[in-house]
């Protein structure tokens, strides 16, 4: 899932990037609360990394709908009967992310109008939303398991109602994600996510500034909420198993002058400097302090929302050039052709400029694509809740518009965890971005 804390809009992919697009003050706590319960979340392999630093096309750029999915290039036959996927996602109160169900409505068109349907069949969405409480994901759980044409279950982006809706399921139907706000999750019955989660992301992380920084001090900076406060720990503690030595400071969520609490963080000594920040003000003040310290260091976002207008326009026009940790490729990065690619389709989909740049959108497009690829190679319109978990299983990448390597189960107690790499790209000014690792394996996966 891709997790946001903006309100209900569409927001530029390079800016709020799902790239990473899991939220800190979220995920975090759920990291910490994975580590110190019953079982590692460590992956199952010898510590190692796989990166490349370079400004090229990524390793396993999809481009070839009709070959990735499996289908056949033109229509579906719409007077075949329909094959449906459930769609779960959250949208309509104050904290909505309505681009995740305009782009799988997108991918759903595209996938009937251009890659011949699902084994000729048109595809067609069944989709419930919740708006803000646990219960409604429980609705939703019992419309999804109640409806036997219902094959398998997309997550969009939703922090309620997640654990409800699985509940209900029971594991009776595949849940495909896309991002995963929580390791639980990926240790759930039939759930298969497949650009990351906590675990991954913090992993990712700490690939790229041992590997790629080649930092031995790191500086981190950090609210002191208790949701943050656990990830500057869980972070900490992935550094130091890394010999990197870490100064962690946190500072009080109402200030809005972080220059002493930076400089307590030795940022001016250190090899890289991360703020774990997530609000517009947070992000403001981090960048203010770091550009008033005239800190020189890389400075390394884990999160996505530090590249908002909101920032853009409390820091006098742009928000700040940082460097921006993603679980996904960043479609503000034009040079890369899957990016090209998804531009050009999704918009024969009739999916907005302004939507397809949202994260969540991008997301969901390559969620359905991938659907449809289970779809096709478990049957087709004859696909089965089994034969669609097989294809999840056994579905080794590259992902599109995601890690070029999938591999389910790499992670011991995550078995769900199939997805797991990231990359990073440099904010350059306005909406671009450029990458500059490619997909990269998190510390301790070969």
């Amino acid at each position: 899932m891709s997790v946001s804390t903006h309100a209900e809009a569409s927001t530029p992919s390079g800016r709020r990037g799902r790239g990473l697009s899991v939220a800190v003050t979220v995920a975090t706590a759920l990291v910490l609360a994975a580590c110190s319960s019953g079982g590692s979340s460590s992956p199952s392999s010898s510590a190692s990394s796989s990166s490349s630093s370079s400004s090229s096309a990524s390793t396993g750029s999809v481009t070839d709908l009709v070959a990735y999915t499996g289908g056949k290039a033109g229509a579906a036959d719409n007077s075949q009967t329909p094959v449906t996927v459930g769609w779960f996602n959250q949208q309509g109160g104050p904290l909505g992310f309505p681009a995740g169900t305009q782009g799988a409505e997108a991918a759903v068109k595209y996938v009937n109008t251009q890659l011949g349907g699902i084994g000729g069949h048109p595809l067609k969405l069944s989709s419930c939303f919740v708006v803000q409480s646990e219960q409604e994901g429980n609705a939703c759980g019992l419309k999804f398991a109640n409806d036997s044409s219902v094959k398998a279950v997309l997550y969009g982006t939703a922090i309620f109602g997640d654990q409800a809706a699985q509940a209900v399921l029971k594991g009776s139907k595949p849940i495909l994600m896309a991002n995963s706000i929580s390791p639980v999750d990926g240790a759930a019955a039939n759930v298969y996510i497949y650009n990351g989660n906590p675990s991954s992301i913090f992993g990712g992380l700490t690939t790229y500034l041992v590997s790629e920084v080649k930092a031995k001090n790191v500086s981190i900076i950090y609210p002191q909420d208790a949701q943050s406060t656990a990830g500057a720990e869980v972070l900490k503690a992935s550094l130091s198993a890394s010999g990197v030595t870490v100064k962690a400071v946190g500072f009080d969520p109402a200030t809005t002058n972080l220059t002493a609490a930076a400089t307590a963080a030795g940022v001016l000594t250190a090899d890289a400097v991360v703020p774990l920040v997530s609000t517009p003000p947070a992000c403001v003040a981090a960048a203010n302090a770091l550009k008033t310290l005239n800190v020189k260091a890389p400075v390394v976002s884990t999160g996505s929302f530090c590249f908002t207008p909101p920032v853009a326009q409390g820091l006098g026009g742009d928000s700040p050039l940082w460097n921006q940790l993603s679980t996904q490729a960043n479609v503000a990065d034009t040079n890369e052709p899957d990016v090209q690619a998804y531009i050009k389709q999704s918009a024969e989909a009739g999916l907005s400029p302004q939507v397809q740049t949202d994260s969540n959108a991008a997301l969901a497009w390559g969620l359905v694509m991938t659907a449809a690829r289970f779809l096709n190679g478990g049957g087709g319109a004859s696909a089965t809740a089994e034969t669609i978990a097989s294809q999840a299983k056994s579905f080794t990448g590259p992902m599109l518009l995601g890690p070029a390597k999938i591999a389910c189960g790499t992670y011991p107690t995550q078995a769900g965890l199939c997805g797991f790499q990231t990359r990073v790209f440099k904010h350059t000014g306005g909406n671009s971005f450029t990458a500059v690792t490619d997909w990269m394996d998190p510390t301790g996966v070969k």
